[in-house]
């Protein structure tokens, strides 16, 4: 089989790994590991049908107290770590509650979102300023801050998204991308991959239709440094609802 680069640190070294099973289409997809960065990636081709982009707005909508509070904790933390931070942007908003906590703090955010019932309960129901559809090049505003929590897993090409955000920043800004990072600790789960054997809760290669680019630390940081960024600073949020070790897990990029 002919070998891929890393679509995260861009890196030649990959080595193809298993024949992997989508959890919803049952087809099978060859997963890549990169040797440099430790991230694991395939492609499914897999879309979301309307059906089930009400599902997924349902379950944000049913643990909107949980997300809300979580949100709010991380978006406070993000803005006693950047001071200077005035205007967010946020790629794939979900219903909102994000944006809702920085603008609670006296911040100007806004939002692109691809679910047009996210979408709807945003602008209507938390009044946050929304955009349906994608975020792009000829976008014509920059920010202090850029975020992103649970989207570039989803990416076949997050370099390029991360190229967009980078040039929509005010001069020192930065962007803090949130994922399910893969760990060495959880390996374990490849060798159910290729399998439609129940799967672990902790199992972050469940679901490997809609999540197909999995993101190490080291490989988070190397696809932001290998970009452009000055820093990269990984950190967890507290979890404000349950008081577990943390919440959000994500890294600061400061350009």
């Amino acid at each position: 089989m002919e070998n891929v680069s890393c679509r995260m640190c861009d890196s030649s070294y990959t080595l193809f790994v298993q024949n992997i099973l989508g959890n919803r289409t049952k087809k099978t997809f060859p997963q890549w590991f990169c040797m440099d960065c430790h991230g694991f990636f395939h492609t499914s081709g897999y879309s979301e049908d309307m059906h089930q982009k009400a599902r997924d707005f349902e379950f944000l909508f049913s643990h909107r107290e949980n997300h809300a509070a979580l949100q709010s904790q991380l978006a406070l933390e993000l803005i006693t770590r950047l001071p200077g931070t005035k205007s967010v942007l946020e790629i794939g908003h979900g219903i909102g509650l994000f944006l809702k906590g920085f603008e609670n703090y006296g911040l100007e955010a806004e939002g692109f979102e691809l679910n047009e019932h996210c979408h709807k309960f945003a602008s209507e129901e938390l009044k946050v300023i929304s955009t349906l559809g994608l975020f792009g090049e000829n976008h014509k505003k920059n920010y202090d801050l850029i975020v992103s929590l649970q989207v570039f897993e989803h990416l076949e090409d997050p370099r390029s998204l991360f190229k967009i955000m980078r040039d929509h920043l005010n001069p020192d800004g930065a962007i803090y991308l949130s994922v399910p990072f893969v760990e060495r600790n959880q390996w374990r789960f490849l060798k159910t991959a290729s399998s439609d054997t129940a799967k672990h809760r902790a199992d972050v290669f469940a679901d490997n239709d809609v999540h197909i680019t999995h993101f190490s630390i080291d490989s988070m940081k190397k696809m932001g440094l290998s970009l452009g960024a000055r820093s990269a600073n990984y950190f967890v949020s507290k979890d404000t609802l349950q008081n577990s070790p943390g919440a959000y897990q994500g890294v600061i990029f400061n350009f």
